[in-house]
């Protein structure tokens, strides 16, 4: 990959560039000014150096395509590069990369040799482009989870950043400092709410009448003894979580707890069935002495 300008300097003349990229040369342009010397399919690392080069010095990666060289999985489909630059650089948007320009920018981290910018920056720059609510659920609960970030760290980023597109973020920021830690949770949160239903503690440590670690479900009604996991196949998949989860079953059990599970197609598809179950076993747990148990705020 090189540009023309770096052509120029090594006195390889405008028309031969040209000549070299027509239409079955064996070079392309995939940019203004970016040529790669050879032909064929165009790697994703590529396209990111392609627009880094285009954008010129100083320029990093953000949003989507800066995540996903941190490692991220739970992020939209898109096949855009977003690159932040220098608030005075004259660049426009073109093909597939957009251009920010920014009067804020910030050190920039370097993931396998490209630069991006900190994942705070990236994720807030991402979720003020997307329209969808789960879609920032899912990435910025993976932020915060995966123990890359913390909320206070994204809402200072958030607080800092331009106003535009930040409706989102913001109700997503406010669920996981609540204790909300995925999608299925926030909308299982969403349809109690709806419903009438006392809202449970998220998240939180569970220890028995002798101080040992229960467990840590989705959701507790403490005064009740009542849990609910909200089980998600992707948790299932490994036969060692599925013997630590039956295993924490167990343990839930014969501290006198009561669970209640639910898959979260249930909570979209069935939510009158699982609200009517849920409620049952609420009034089951009511009707009887709640077990000896202390609640704790997870650790961050």
């Amino acid at each position: 990959m090189v540009t023309t300008r770096e052509l120029d300097r090594l006195g390889v003349s405008r028309s031969t560039v040209a000549y070299r990229t027509r239409a079955q040369g064996p070079w392309q342009r995939l940019l203004p000014g970016v040529v790669l010397t050879f032909t064929g399919p165009v790697r994703w690392v590529q396209r990111l150096t392609a627009a880094l080069r285009y954008a010129g010095a100083g320029a990093m990666l953000t949003g989507v395509s800066a995540l996903r060289r941190y490692g991220l999985r739970h992020l939209p489909v898109t096949n855009e590069v977003h690159v932040l630059v220098p608030h005075r650089r004259r660049r426009a948007s073109t093909a597939f990369v957009i251009i920010e320009r920014t009067t804020r920018l910030p050190d920039h981290r370097t993931n396998d040799g490209l630069p991006c910018a900190p994942i705070e920056r990236a994720a807030m720059d991402a979720a003020r482009r997307l329209t969808d609510l789960d879609t920032v659920r899912a990435m910025i609960a993976e932020v915060v989870q995966s123990g890359r970030s913390t909320v206070s760290a994204l809402s200072r980023e958030l607080r800092e950043g331009p106003v535009r597109g930040t409706a989102l973020p913001r109700r997503v920021l406010r669920e996981v400092a609540d204790g909300v830690r995925s999608v299925a949770e926030a909308q299982v949160r969403t349809l109690l709410r709806q419903a009438g239903v006392p809202m449970p503690l998220w998240n939180c440590d569970v220890y028995d009448a002798q101080g040992r670690w229960l467990c840590r479900p989705d959701a507790v009604w403490p005064a009740l003894g009542v849990v609910l996991e909200i089980d998600s196949i992707e948790w299932h998949l490994s036969p060692a979580e599925y013997r630590k989860t039956q295993a924490r079953h167990r343990r839930m059990t014969k501290a006198g707890l009561l669970v209640v599970h639910i898959a979260p197609s249930d909570a979209r598809d069935l939510p009158k069935a699982f609200v009517a179950e849920l409620l049952e076993t609420l009034a089951t747990a009511a009707s009887r002495p709640a077990p000896l148990i202390t609640i704790r705020p997870a650790a961050a």
